[in-house]
């Protein structure tokens, strides 16, 4: 940003501030922008408490630790340029009411946070991907632009927001956006929200969110979870779902889609390479044999690859411990889990490292599906983790005391089944 490379003092050494006319800028640790003004004599607009704003800020400067930023400007210059840095930066504290103290939390994050976390939370409607992160990328400027895929029924809460009981700060925030007709707002550009630092672009994106929600194979492949503003979201990381979904792109994203590739592919020119080939030509499925064998009334598929190398798939070991044969990948966190486990769960160091990944697999009978590839003792000691954890909380009752058939077919009993037989046997016998 342009006022980063202005001179500055910090805020507690005001008196070393310059005696020309100019702008100021007061921004915090994080670069959160929280007043800019003007004054003839600057150094005099900052002596001793005269400054209105100084009581807000002495008192919180401890927590935010502030700077003062300064630029030289003519007398005829002065309103122009602080207007232009007003709108610009959408400075905390400017058209805000004087207080003694500072807001909690600031208004124009406060809001922003407050939409991205009701844009990820699941309704009806969408029970899984309600919203998408397309990506993000800095400017000449260093402002951070984050491209928001929201669906049709969310416009609402934009305007909400843009209209409704915020003050003239946040409204100000939203730029380009609507027109007045009848007592409605009707959109006629893209929404954009802007803060310091900061600005968030909201673009129509049901196809994408609706193929998605459709497809939760392709879930793993195409989203992660991020965090901004320490707002938990989902987060595209393969723009090429947007070709796969058949998003109809207005011309504006079509522009920013480069800057997002280069901002995904910066830390990994090589993986950007292997990107591009697989553009050309996509990766085939891993060619699997799979055969069931029963064990003590548990069912267990046992997976071959082309290597000989045997595995069981993350799904049989989630409908062992939770009944759930196809956990979402990203809301059951499935790999976390399964690291969780390896790192934090089992005695043995034997597994410590192991890379998780979700791989595209094709069967003899033509299923072709994704999974994570547990490899078969792997599995087994998942299943003795869970056995000898359950027996030390007393989890079994009514399947080891008294005798006779279990009180269900639940969960616990098939981890008491299997995890029982898995004491003195060993799946390598159902080798093939």
């Amino acid at each position: 940003m342009e006022w980063k490379n202005w001179q500055n003092t910090s805020f507690k050494s005001k008196d070393h501030l310059p005696s020309y006319s100019g702008i100021y800028v007061v921004a915090d640790k994080d670069d959160r922008v929280w007043y800019v003004g003007q004054a003839k004599n600057i150094y005099l607009r900052w002596q001793g408490t005269s400054h209105h704003r100084y009581p807000q800020l002495n008192r919180s400067h401890k927590k935010f630790n502030y700077t003062i930023y300064y630029y030289p400007f003519s007398l005829e210059q002065l309103d122009e340029k602080e207007r232009y840095y007003i709108n610009t930066l959408n400075p905390e504290l400017n058209n805000s009411e004087v207080k003694q103290y500072l807001p909690k939390v600031p208004s124009l994050e406060e809001e922003i946070k407050r939409i991205l976390k009701v844009l990820n939370k699941p309704n009806s409607l969408y029970p899984t991907v309600r919203s998408l992160i397309l990506g993000e990328y800095q400017d000449n400027n260093n402002t951070i632009h984050v491209l928001c895929l929201i669906n049709t029924n969310d416009y609402d809460i934009l305007q909400n927001s843009a209209t409704r009981k915020n003050g003239g700060l946040v409204r100000n925030a939203w730029s380009g956006l609507y027109r007045h007709s009848k007592r409605t707002i009707v959109w006629i550009d893209t929404p954009i929200y802007t803060m310091s630092g900061y600005q968030f672009e909201f673009y129509g994106g049901s196809e994408v969110i609706n193929h998605l929600e459709r497809h939760s194979d392709q879930r793993s492949r195409y989203l992660e979870k991020a965090t901004i503003l320490g707002v938990d979201v989902l987060m595209i990381k393969d723009l090429r779902i947007l070709t796969l979904s058949k998003l109809p792109l207005k011309d504006k994203l079509k522009d920013k889609l480069p800057l997002l590739e280069n901002k995904m592919n910066t830390n990994n020119q090589q993986e950007s390479q292997t990107q591009s080939e697989a553009l050309v030509t996509p990766s085939l499925p891993k060619k699997m044999k799979r055969w069931l064998v029963n064990v003590e009334d548990v069912e267990v598929e046992i997976c071959k690859d082309e290597n000989e190398k045997y595995y069981v798939r993350h799904n049989l070991y989630w409908y062992i411990f939770s009944g759930r044969k196809n956990p979402d990948p990203i809301h059951n966190c499935v790999i976390k889990n399964c690291e969780d486990i390896v790192n934090n769960k089992l005695t043995t160091i034997w597994w410590a490292g192991y890379s998780f990944k979700f791989e595209e697999l094709e069967f003899e009978e033509g299923l072709i599906t994704e999974a994570v590839l547990l490899p078969l003792k792997m599995f087994e000691d998942f299943i003795k983790y869970l056995y000898e954890n359950n027996l030390k909380n007393d989890r079994f009752s009514g399947y080891i005391l008294p005798p006779g058939p279990p009180k269900s077919m639940g969960s616990s009993y098939r981890i008491y089944q299997l995890g029982k037989w898995l004491q003195n046997n060993s799946l390598e016998q159902f080798k093939k």
